[in-house]
């Protein structure tokens, strides 16, 4: 991974334009996937955001007066708990108050946890300049250092690796901060004497960092000006290894009847052309993934996709459906394969997810270029641009036939283990003669909507994005909620999850600022469809805390309903809440119904591109969604507390103090859910008929 520290700032302050620091910002983030800011004032902070995007990104602050923050990769680290210590007091004509910014971060891939520090200590202790006030700083200074290299001895005491760096305006060659070792750490410097903007590793016990390279990107003042700020950023690449184990027996393969290269089919839905290796490494990825992968474009088809320029002509290579799409790519990129995904080109082809299993041994000339791109850390188009995306190292190669722990899914489960894999359908009608009742959108679904056509064509309902993670509003969301509540269509607001361990009050909380919620809208809806490498049973814990917090917050507001959540995964427990599924076909076979769940409330069948209904007459291709056919529209929606109702599916809401968890509404008596629901419905069809005309 790449480690930059960076001060933004230069001296004077109107030395340095907003358009000079967006550039340097964004210079960062290109070549960083963990970078260390200093002097972010508040005026800087609108370019942070544009040069540091979510959900790409995660900005650490901790404090809104903190100036230091941390920036990482989501798709590198998990944050699993953050900090920040007062360095120096605030003083006057010198400085304001200057903290210690500390994470603690998972590598999702390697599972490692590593602390990562950021500091800026205080200027002018050490040079050349006459400060009438220098013996302060040089006080200020010892003491900020003193107090930074006790907080370094305990985070390596904890014995998981550390990586920090910062401003500390004084250079490598005069002064090495931490010494040579901490609580028995080797110290790892990463930046050339003459650096006072310095980055550092300790090793953990379990494992160490290898420096492969590092650089200098100069400042305004040196002869080759890279940057617009007076310092000069500072980037090193490592690597972070294992300590070496005591050598284990060899894994055994199990004795698999195929040959490599002998063709079969493989895929949901229709399956396509493949080998038996290419198979063995897709049902890998299905292991790690929990569903199954739906296959668009197979191998061994020489001159049937003329747009892939013969990659496909060969073994070894498949398109898949978008969907999930960072998972995917990661899962696919640890396994083995060489994999991008592909966004949609307008007369070319649709958003796809492109692989080609690395050293297969029956690639086309073509294919293999693309593995070379891949090695390379480019995109494997024409283009030949960088592929800044996740990508494991070293690069693994699949192997076939593969260890145990990998053989295909034909073999039988060892009884004391269950396979890790959704339950079931709960029925082959799954919803009968239903082809569209609602329609979701976010902002990638542009321009004009036409709700007087749709609703001619039977749409009853529409979901719209209002967030994603802590940062990113949906610009559509106000807009689209405005245009559904005037034409009398039940809109509801949905948040896509980007889970961290502690994050979810947060995340609920920032959808709940943005969403406006209404009684008679349609419940709110957790899109949880990226573990982000949460654990199952961190993934449960977090989605608890969302659903929790956001059904107070509704209390609160004398409303009554529990989010929706709509997720692949299986989870420990439902939370008392609805499931919403995705299974894409052009029929309407049933969908994959993930755990504790024993059946879905609704079914999103289409994306737009895949499934019986690709285009909705008002918003052209939409993912398509049909609610089953036991659930009345009444009991998606949110209601008024105060006023007196017919029980429906769901538990009672506790008062906010309680802690428990209700049953799940799928192991209620269907005969009285029945029963409730035409009595809900009938009762909110006759209030809406009393309605006056709008």
């Amino acid at each position: 991974m790449r480690v930059v520290t960076a001060n933004v700032q230069s001296f004077p302050e109107d030395a340095l334009t907003a358009g000079q620091a967006l550039d340097d910002l964004r210079s960062n983030a290109e070549i960083g996937d963990l970078v260390l800011l200093q002097e972010i004032a508040s005026r800087y902070r609108p370019l942070v955001e544009q040069a540091f995007p979510a959900p790409m990104w995660t900005v650490y602050y901790g404090r809104p007066d903190n100036s230091t923050p941390i920036a990482f990769r989501r798709e590198l680290f998990a944050k699993v708990e953050g900090a920040v210590t007062l360095l120096h007091p605030a003083v006057a004509d010198r400085h304001r108050r200057r903290y210690t910014t500390q994470l603690k971060l998972r590598h999702r891939e390697v599972g490692c946890e590593v602390h990562v520090l950021n500091l800026h200590l205080v200027a002018g202790a050490f040079n050349d300049r006459p400060l009438p006030d220098k013996a302060d700083r040089v006080r200020e200074w010892n003491e900020g250092i003193d107090g930074h290299r006790a907080l370094v001895a305990r985070l390596a005491q904890t014995g998981a690796p550390v990586v920090g760096g910062g401003d500390y305006n004084r250079q490598l060659k005069r002064c090495r901060p931490l010494g040579t070792e901490v609580a028995g750490r080797d110290v790892t410097y990463a930046v050339d004497p003459e650096s006072i903007d310095l980055l550092w590793f300790i090793d953990g016990t379990d494992s160490g960092w290898r420096v492969r390279d590092q650089s200098t990107f100069a400042g305004r003042d040196h002869r080759n000006p890279q940057r617009n700020s007076d310092h000069g950023a500072r980037c090193a690449t490592v690597n972070l290894r294992a300590t070496a184990k005591t050598p284990e027996e060899p894994t055994m393969h199990k004795a698999i009847p195929h040959k490599a290269f002998d063709r079969t089919t493989y895929g949901d839905v229709r399956p396509k052309p493949v080998d038996w290796k290419t198979r063995a490494a897709l049902e890998a990825a299905e292991r790690r993934l929990g569903y199954r992968l739906t296959v668009v474009q197979g191998s061994y088809n020489p001159g049937g996709v003329r747009q892939s320029g013969g990659t496909h002509d060969g073994g070894g290579v498949v398109d898949l459906l978008a969907w999930d799409w960072r998972r995917k790519v990661r899962v696919l990129r640890s396994i083995g394969f060489a994999a991008w995904y592909r966004p949609a080109i307008s007369g070319l082809w649709g958003a796809h997810i492109h692989a080609v299993l690395i050293d297969h041994g029956k690639l086309s000339a073509s294919a293999a270029a693309q593995v070379a791109s891949y090695r390379a850390g480019r995109d494997g188009l024409k283009g030949n641009r960088a592929d800044t995306f996740w990508r494991p190292s070293p690069i693994p190669v699949f192997d076939y036939p593969p260890p145990v722990e990998e053989a295909i899914p034909d073999a039988e489960p060892t009884p004391d283990k269950k396979p890790e894999v959704p339950e079931g359908p709960t029925g082959a009608a799954y919803p009968p003669k239903r082809r569209l009742d609602g329609v979701d959108t976010s902002h990638y679904q542009g321009g004009r909507v036409d709700l007087k056509a749709a609703r001619a064509e039977g749409l009853q309902w529409w979901y719209v994005k209002a967030t994603e993670g802590t940062t990113f509003v949906d610009p559509t969301y106000d807009r689209r909620v405005r245009q559904a509540r005037k034409a009398g269509v039940p809109v509801g607001a949905y948040h896509f999850a980007r889970p961290d361990r502690g994050d979810a009050a947060d995340e609920a909380r920032f959808f709940l600022a943005t969403a406006d919620i209404r009684a008679g809208d349609m419940l709110p809806m957790l899109d949880l469809e990226s573990s982000e490498g949460l654990s199952p049973s961190e993934l449960t814990t977090w989605t608890g805390t969302w659903v929790r917090t956001v059904t107070r917050h509704l209390a609160g507001l004398g409303l009554r309903g529990r989010p929706i959540i709509y997720t692949p995964f299986n989870l420990e427990k439902g939370f008392g809440c609805f499931c919403w599924v995705a299974r894409y076909s052009n029929d309407f076979r049933a969908p994959v119904v993930p755990r504790p769940w024993q059946r879905a409330v609704i079914w999103q069948h289409s994306n737009g591109k895949y499934g019986p209904v690709k285009h909705v007459p008002g918003f052209g291709p939409v993912d398509v969604n049909a609610v089953h056919p036991d659930v009345p529209l009444a009991a998606l929606r949110v209601r008024r507390a105060e006023r007196p109702e017919t029980p429906q599916p769901g538990p009672v809401i506790p008062p906010p103090e309680v802690e428990s968890i209700p049953a799940d509404p799928d192991r209620t008596d269907m005969k009285e859910v029945r029963l409730a629901l035409v009595a809900a419905a009938r009762s909110i069809e006759a209030a809406v008929a009393r309605l006056p005309e709008r």
